[in-house]
């Protein structure tokens, strides 16, 4: 990935920005982009270079860089397209371990400071830090107490909702019987 970053390409082949971008958040997720690679792709792409960029952020198997991405994603101030940016790169799935934390976090905090927001970016961000990569009975459990509680709008109420039962799906394919 990084030679076709380098432009040694496969005959017929162009990196335009889309996979740039891709291939930049494939080598951040497995800790192998550095800030100046990200730079590199906010600087190529005037059009979504930064949303690539804090995607790319997110995507990183680090702490501090989840908590940086965490924050910005729910920060009341974020443009909404860059702080769904955010939230898009954050559940990596092979980084469960790093993001246990982040589960009570959605259902205690994140989902309480996107109430007040406008209805299309709380239902976007509230979709995208879903715990979709913690999938199991601990999110399962966490979704139901949240919705019990009572304190969601209708609206949140009905993400949680959709999202437990995506979920549900998930595990149960997960756990049918394969039938070839």
């Amino acid at each position: 990935m990084r030679s076709w970053l380098a432009g040694e390409l496969p005959a017929g082949l162009t990196v335009g920005a889309g996979l740039r971008g891709r291939i930049l958040r494939t080598l951040a997720e497995r800790g192998l982009a550095d800030e100046a690679d990200l730079d590199e792709l906010a600087r190529l792409d005037p059009v979504g270079g930064e949303q690539a960029r804090a995607t790319g952020r997110a995507s990183r198997p680090d702490a501090t860089a989840k908590e940086q991405a965490w924050t910005a994603a729910l920060a009341a101030d974020q443009d909404w397209r860059t702080a769904l940016a955010y939230a898009n790169g954050f559940w990596v799935p092979g980084q469960q371990e790093l993001l246990q934390d982040y589960r009570d976090r959605y259902f205690r905090v994140a989902l309480p400071a996107l109430e007040g927001r406008e209805i299309r970016v709380m239902r976007n961000l509230a979709r995208a830090l879903y715990p979709a990569t913690l999938a199991g009975p601990e999110t399962l459990a966490a979704a139901g107490t949240a919705v019990e509680r009572g304190d969601l709008s209708q609206g949140m109420r009905l993400i949680v909702l959709e999202r437990d039962a995506i979920m549900r799906s998930v595990l149960a394919a997960r756990s049918a019987k394969p039938r070839w």
